[in-house]
């Protein structure tokens, strides 16, 4: 791999993990193009990229993300005391252990994906499902845009709410499959207002992302295939595009969700799932 591929392949993950059009379809699709799709370098260069997304959404939303953490590891001591006030599910006083406690709920699902982990890895390199995933990315963002935005925040949403997009959010693992376009959509769905579901489902793909990287990892060690130390430079410059693109994606997201304009997205990601579709079948 170049450090020109890197970058490349750097920028698509970035700007695709956070903007509505999935990360995994398109790596899938340039990693075709480009030949680069291959063995446990590519697994150690694809977790160096999810890091660097990673770093990009901690730093946007650190403050938030640090009063929650705070909060949940503060919590533990009242937990185990009692001392903590509930109705349906959720603490009833402190807003931010409330808002951690949905996004522990609205993890739940992901444990599903496990038995069928697999057959998702399997399919990751087909073109046509990624094609097909692609135009079902772009229903979810046509609907995204008719719906009004809510009123809802972490003090009127419910556990249910949270269910519900996390429950979508396990076919964000199909590649193609927006994780951003379509928990927003289920937010919105949910009668959630526009911002915090935007924020709601950036704060979610931190310990999503995180545990993606750790099986990838896994993986790796398992393969027993080592990393040419040649390569880790590239491999870098991949990782701190993916970051620097990954800021600039949320941020353009942040204000495309404001404006409405998904729809944008939902007609790239039709054209997208075509090209995908008929580059299947002409390889």
């Amino acid at each position: 791999m170049s450090f020109i591929e890197a970058v490349i392949l750097g920028l698509v993950q970035g700007l695709t993990e956070f903007l509505p059009v999935s990360s995994s379809g398109h790596l899938a699709i340039f990693q075709e193009l480009l030949g680069t799709d291959g063995g446990s370098s590519d697994i150690f260069f694809t977790s160096l990229l999810h890091l660097g997304t990673l770093f990009a959404v901690c730093f946007v939303y650190r403050k938030t993300l640090a009063e929650l953490f705070g909060t949940l590891f503060g919590s533990i001591g009242p937990l185990f005391k009692g001392e903590i006030k509930w109705e349906k599910g959720l603490p009833t006083e402190n807003m931010t252990r409330r808002k951690g406690i949905l996004i522990i709920y609205a993890l739940l699902p992901m444990f599903l994906i496990l038995p069928v982990k697999n057959f998702v890895e399997s399919i990751y390199s087909s073109t046509l499902v990624v094609g097909i995933a692609l135009m079902v990315t772009s229903f979810f963002l046509f609907l995204c845009d008719r719906f009004a935005s809510g009123k809802k925040t972490e003090e009127k949403m419910t556990v249910k709410d949270s269910l519900i997009i996390g429950f979508v959010q396990l076919f964000a693992v199909l590649p193609g499959i927006s994780r951003s376009g379509s928990t927003i959509t289920a937010g919105l769905a949910c009668g959630l207002d526009r911002n915090f579901a935007a924020e709601f489902s950036f704060i979610m793909s931190v310990p999503t992302i995180l545990a993606s990287v750790v099986f990838q990892m896994i993986e790796m060690i398992a393969d027993g295939t080592g990393i040419s130390t040649e390569l880790i430079p590239v491999y870098l410059v991949g990782m701190i595009t993916a970051a620097i693109s990954g800021f600039c994606a949320i941020k353009l997201l942040q204000l495309l969700v404001k404006s409405k304009k998904f729809f944008v997205f939902s007609i790239y990601c039709l054209i997208a799932g075509i090209f995908a579709i008929v580059l299947n079948f002409v390889k």
